[in-house]
């Protein structure tokens, strides 16, 4: 057996080697005591310490199958759920948002690999939908939504105790801050955004909260009750923000030779194809469910993308370009290019907004 150097034993903890021993035995390989040593680089003895710690404390039905020559389990079992500290569950959201930061260079998959290992046992009232990550495309365009910590951990804390709390929030519908009585259930973190699962006071339903729009959170003393119809992957299947489109939508845009070089170095979305043409332009292709971030990531290329489909995404980019174009139609001192004169020079016309009728023409020589 291969030795491992004391860093690499001491991070294997208990709760690694019994988690690997329960998918073993899960997806039938009869692992054995001696197996999970080799592979942990630990004891004998240590192995056989974490098997009868599935079975006495965990009260695993463990039991050895002699043909197999490893364990089975006598009666379908699951691993139990990982409760953490308030502090502890804020450590998962600056992991999380970690895990963003490095998307598409060479730690992405460790970062993952760490995250979903400590997320995969976490019980209420903080809970991660890792896979509806994969549903949106995942950019990075500033300012990027932030999150209070200490306001994160408050929240952990009123749902722990099940404190009726007042939210000062930015309504987007609304565009202006209002406060909502609310009993806080449960924190989810789905689409690449943080939300709050609420039962709200006002519309005597469930609502769902955007973290990052919380302002303010206000203790009112008084406790309350988890509706009794309440259960969280009912909600994710009825509420219009976790059932999301249903069909695949396919998108298309061409870069310019200019974009197309910072598109290559980074990976956008796992369904990203990319297409190479001749000029050095490129056409990217994805297959996603919902392209929420797409409008403001065209955007942000300016004069070098242009969406090719689907339609309807076409006409919200061009209504956004309409619209800078109206914003943008007269400012003072601004030089607009015009014809070349036949020197080589440029005609630029100069557009007087406090003056509309005064228009006039600047010659402007080729620099030699």
């Amino acid at each position: 057996m291969a030795q491992r150097s004391k860093e690499e034993t001491i991070s294997s903890t208990q709760i690694e080697r019994v988690r690997w021993l329960h998918r073993k035995v899960s997806d039938g390989e009869f692992p054995s005591a001696q197996g999970l040593s080799d592979h942990f680089g630990i004891s004998l003895s240590t192995a056989y310490r974490d098997i009868e710690f599935m079975k006495d404390t965990l009260e695993a039905p463990l039991i050895y199958d002699y043909k197999a020559k490893g364990f089975i389990y006598s009666d379908p079992w699951s691993l139990p759920s990982v409760k953490l500290r308030e502090g502890e569950l804020v450590s998962i959201l600056v992991m999380e948002q970690m895990r963003r930061m490095y998307e598409g260079t060479t730690l992405e998959r460790p970062i993952t690999n760490a995250f979903e290992k400590i997320t995969e046992g976490l019980v209420d009232p903080v809970s991660v939908d890792i896979n509806s990550l994969d549903n949106i495309l995942q950019f990075t365009i500033e300012p990027f939504p932030s999150i209070d910590l200490n306001l994160f951990d408050a929240l952990v804390d009123f749902i722990r105790h099940r404190i009726t709390v007042i939210l000062r929030y930015f309504s987007g519908q609304k565009a202006y801050i209002v406060e909502k009585r609310v009993d806080p259930y449960h924190l989810i973190s789905y689409k690449d955004n943080w939300y709050l699962i609420s039962w709200c006071h006002e519309k005597e339903d469930l609502r769902d909260f955007l973290v990052s729009r919380v302002l303010a959170v206000e203790p009112t003393g008084n406790t309350f009750e988890v509706h009794p119809d309440y259960d969280l992957e009912t909600h994710k299947r009825e509420s219009l923000l976790f059932r999301g489109s249903e069909r695949h939508i396919r998108i298309r845009v061409e870069f310019d030779k200019f974009a197309a070089h910072w598109i290559r170095l980074k990976r956008v979305h796992p369904s990203q194809e990319i297409i190479e043409r001749d000029d050095g332009s490129i056409e990217v292709v994805f297959t996603v469910t919902s392209y929420e971030n797409m409008l403001r990531w065209v955007l942000s290329f300016g004069e070098h993308a242009r969406v090719l489909e689907p339609t309807d995404l076409i006409y919200k980019v061009k209504r956004s370009v309409d619209r800078l174009a109206q914003l943008y139609a007269h400012v003072p001192g601004f030089y607009e290019q015009g014809s070349r004169h036949p020197s080589g020079g440029i005609r630029y016309h100069r557009d007087r907004r406090d003056d509309p009728r005064s228009r006039t023409r600047e010659y402007l020589p080729p620099r030699r």
